[in-house]
């Protein structure tokens, strides 16, 4: 008995996107960030390609990891998981980690690009036009507010389709040849690159403590600078992967005793 191939509709398409632009910074949280609304916006598609409760659940799971980038440049993403998540469904070809790999490894470029281009050049550049007018007194600078939104509504939609079909018809090409292996490979490394240099840039740990010998006042953390630079900070990286990765603490118990042991060792002016 031949199988029905199960095929995403430009309804399904346009669903998935307006769901995820409109819901992008309403669950956004320091555990998952917006993984919750990539989910969310991706719901109707993983009903309609999954028939079975569990895959369902896989499907639902796999797109809950921490997932963080610009939402209209990240049509380039979400397209492209369109496409994954149908070639999956369908043939079975893809891995979840396949799914999880391309989204990690992708989220950094993609919000660097959006973030920098869509939000921060032609956004700003109709928010400063449209102030300059409503300060004058003119209505147009409502419209104008309103073509901003409107270039980068455009853009979500042009990078989504245009993945999604691009994705669609290479996929199975790609995946008899090591194309898709170097992908993932470079991906996953490209993720933990990023993770890396978030650490380095948001994860700020210091000790105001010093060491005095005779008349010379030393002060530990510029030492600790010299020799190796962020070194407390990469400390906390490892401790929190350990107990979240080996001894499976739940994220809610790290962040409060993370807080904790923030406050005593800030009342003891060790931190």
């Amino acid at each position: 008995m031949e199988k029905n191939e199960k095929k995403l509709t430009r309804s399904d398409i346009n669903k998935t996107m307006f769901r995820w632009y409109f819901s992008t910074e309403i669950s956004l949280n320091y555990e998952r960030m917006q993984s919750i609304s990539f989910t969310y916006a991706l719901m109707p598609v993983l009903e309609k390609l999954y028939d079975t409760t569990d895959d369902l659940k896989r499907a639902l799971k796999r797109h809950l990891e921490l997932y963080n980038t610009n939402c209209t440049a990240g049509g380039l993403i979400l397209g492209t998981v369109l496409a994954m998540e149908e070639e999956k469904a369908n043939e079975g070809t893809i891995s979840d980690e396949a799914i999880i790999g391309i989204k990690t490894g992708l989220m950094g470029p993609v919000a660097a690009f959006g973030d920098s281009f869509s939000a921060g050049t032609l956004q700003t550049l109709c928010i400063l036009a449209a102030s300059t007018l409503a300060a004058s007194g003119s209505f147009v600078g409502l419209l104008m507010l309103f073509l901003g939104n409107f270039i980068l509504m455009c853009e979500l939609v042009l990078t989504t389709n245009l993945t999604y079909i691009k994705g669609r018809e290479a996929i199975k090409d790609v995946l008899s040849s090591r194309l898709m292996t170097d992908v993932l490979e470079g991906a996953n490394i490209l993720g933990m690159m990023m993770m890396g240099a978030l650490t380095a840039s948001m994860v700020r740990l210091v000790t105001p403590l010093t060491v005095t010998f005779g008349e010379t006042k030393m002060k530990i953390q510029d030492n600790f600078d010299n020799l190796i630079p962020g070194l407390f900070s990469i400390l906390v990286l490892f401790l929190f992967y350990y107990l979240i990765g080996k001894k499976k603490v739940s994220i809610s118990k790290v962040i409060f005793g993370t807080i904790i042991v923030s406050i005593a060792l800030s009342f003891f002016g060790i931190v």
